[in-house]
This record gives structure tokens, sequence and C-alpha cells, in this order.
């Protein structure tokens, strides 16, 4: 049975709800103030969700939840048609926390969060027989720690999800890498031919024809190791096409310095 807001008024008089105030008491929640949000560079004033994006945030107040209580944190529904969504756990009896929850941005649009206006609020329910008292990792947790103690147990999960990204990031690389290498290819097509045609033309000797084309092989070789070298990060494959590369244009050169 959800408490109504005369017993959370007592609560906040009694302490149970910290830093509480009277005026936040709805007909059966409180409105949570909200005291900072947590991103990936720490612990911040405001902070803007992008699509799918998503922010812990603390709340100003400090949760005692009684014994024979349970505490819900729940959106509240100006929030949930702004577009955003919340995700917290079910406080236990006993539990003392500042009862962080987490909030995502599942609209189309940017979303920009600060202090002024609350974001979630908490209900309060009784519990049969009063319950057992909380006493898990996350006890009298009053500042954010993330997995706290469960990081042992999914710590794994996590580097495995890392390193699923760091896979999908070097496919990425491949790709872009590959595309470009195929520019250089048909780049290096093009000028050999246009080279191959004008010294033909200009009735250049076979070995001029071969030195100007072992010069363009050697450069366009150089550019594709340094694509390699930069985008996909591939040392084999880079220094392969620098010893290519390079071996063409010394040849080239020495070719050039014997036939002129």
């Amino acid at each position: 049975m959800l408490l109504c807001d005369k017993g959370i008024k007592g609560l906040v008089e009694s302490g149970a709800i910290e830093g509480g105030r009277a005026s936040s008491v709805g007909p059966v929640s409180y409105d949570l103030a909200t005291r900072c949000f947590y991103t990936r560079d720490g612990e911040t004033d405001r902070a803007e969700l992008m699509p799918g994006d998503s922010v812990f945030v603390a709340p100003v107040e400090v949760l005692h939840v009684p014994q024979g209580m349970a505490a819900r944190v729940l959106l509240k529904n100006s929030r949930i048609r702004q577009g955003l969504s919340l995700d917290a756990p079910l406080y236990f009896p006993g539990h003392t926390t500042r009862a962080f929850f987490r909030v995502t941005n599942v609209s189309a649009d940017a979303i920009a969060l600060d202090r002024t206006r609350p974001i979630a609020q908490v209900a309060f329910e009784t519990v049969e027989d009063g319950g057992t008292a909380y006493d898990g990792a996350f006890a009298d947790e009053l500042d954010f720690r993330g997995l706290a103690s469960y990081s042992d147990v999914l710590g794994p999960q996590v580097r495995e999800l890392e390193a699923k990204r760091d896979e999908v990031a070097g496919i990425e690389r491949r790709m872009y890498g590959n595309v470009l290498a195929l520019f250089a290819v048909f780049a290096a097509i093009f000028t050999l031919v246009n080279v191959s045609a004008s010294a033909l033309s200009a009735a250049s000797s076979p070995a001029w024809l071969v030195t100007v084309d072992l010069m363009v092989i050697g450069g366009f070789s150089l550019l594709a190791s340094a694509i390699e070298r930069i985008v996909v990060r591939d040392g084999r494959a880079t220094r392969a096409l620098a010893v290519i590369g390079g071996v063409c244009v010394v040849v080239s050169i020495l070719l050039a310095l014997i036939v002129r």
C-alpha cells in the first residue's frame, strides 16, 4: 500500500527523507530535487542529452528507508512527455542512500537538464511483515560509486562490451582504409595510362617509360602505405607497401640517372 501525503510529511519531519521539504510532498509521492549529474567527465551541474544518451542523477535528499517500507523512484509525468525514461532500483527496508537514478533520452531531440526542475519522485509502500533490513553493496551510498563491489561480477561484461566496441571501430577503420586504397589504385592506374600514353606520343625510349611508370607506382604505393598507417593501422600492410614504394622510387631514380 502506498504511503499518502500525511505519511510522507511524517518521513520528512522524522529525517527519514533527510534534507526534505514539505513543499515537495505530493498526494502519494515526494519530488526529489536534483543535486548534480554524473557524466563521463565527472560531476556537473547540468547535462545535455542527445538522442540515446544517458546520465546518472544524484538527488539532494538522502533516503533512510524505514523498516517495514520500500521506496520506488519514478519519473515525473512531465519528464515522460519530454522524452525521458528512468531506471532505478527498488530500495529495500533499512536502505540508506542518496537514491541515484539514471535517465535516458529516448526522444529524437536534444534535452537539456539542470538543477532547477525536479526530474523524479519517490513513492513509499509498506512491506508485509516488515521485511528484512538491506545490507548490500550499495548500503550507505551517499556519493556515487558506480559499480561499487559488483565490479568484480559486472566488470568482465563491461570489458567484453569495450572489446566489441574496439572491434567495431577496427572494422570501420578497415572499411575506410579499403575505400581510400581503392581510390589510390584507380588513381594510379589512371595516371599510369596517361603517363604511358604521353611518353609513347613523345617517342620516349622504353627505358624512360619504365622509369616514369616505376616512379608513379612507387609514389602511389607510399600513399597507400600512409593510408594504412593513419586509418587502418595495419603494421604488416604498411611495411609491405612502404618497401614496395621505396624500392620502386629508388629504382626509378637510378634508371633516370642512367637513361638521362
